[in-house]
């Protein structure tokens, strides 16, 4: 019996792998390509060849440090496609980035795991807070008028939880690495 060819086998063990790394492999990308429009045209590609290249994905291994090597060269292939702008980093500066992202990524997804510990210990009024500005549109005085309230008064909020969190990230982060 033949091999399944990549358009006729089951494509769930491949989707959840990619939407679960969606957005750490694009954080990738985003450090490897400066323009997002490049960006999302990298990570279409990538996505393309890892779909192509999954029956040689060994499943012990982990996804991620597999899928960035491919978004590498298709970082790479974007670079030279577009080397006659000015923003582009040299194959070198691009090896340097990667390599940086790679030793940074175990701190990052420290922090982001403290971020998220830390957000549920905030009372429900400021997770709402929260949400209203960074998960949505709306602009500062448009919830400042919502809530009543001036915008200077809601940016002092604003500020004083950012602070907040920020010092229970801190802290967390210093406690997982001692």
């Amino acid at each position: 019996m033949a091999e399944p060819t990549p358009s006729h086998r089951d494509p769930t063990p491949f989707v959840e792998l990619i939407v679960k790394f969606e957005r750490p492999l694009m954080r990738y990308i985003r450090s490897l390509v400066p323009r997002l429009d490049d960006a999302e045209e990298v990570w279409q590609a990538t996505a393309i060849v890892l779909w192509e290249k999954f029956d040689e994905f060994d499943h012990q291994r982990e996804f991620l440090p597999w899928a960035q090597k491919f978004a590498y060269f298709e970082s790479l292939k974007q670079r030279r496609k577009v080397a006659r702008d000015r923003m582009v980093f040299s194959e070198h500066a691009m090896q340097a980035i990667a390599e940086t992202h790679q030793t940074s990524q175990d701190h990052l997804d420290r922090r982001s795991r403290a971020l998220k510990l830390c957000m549920e210990t905030l009372a429900q009024t400021d997770l709402a807070l929260l949400r209203s500005r960074y998960d949505s549109e709306i602009t500062i005085g448009e919830l400042a008028s919502q809530m009543e309230t001036t915008a200077k008064t809601l940016y002092r909020r604003l500020d004083r939880l950012r602070d907040k969190l920020a010092q229970c990230v801190r802290r967390r982060v210093a406690m997982t690495e001692d």
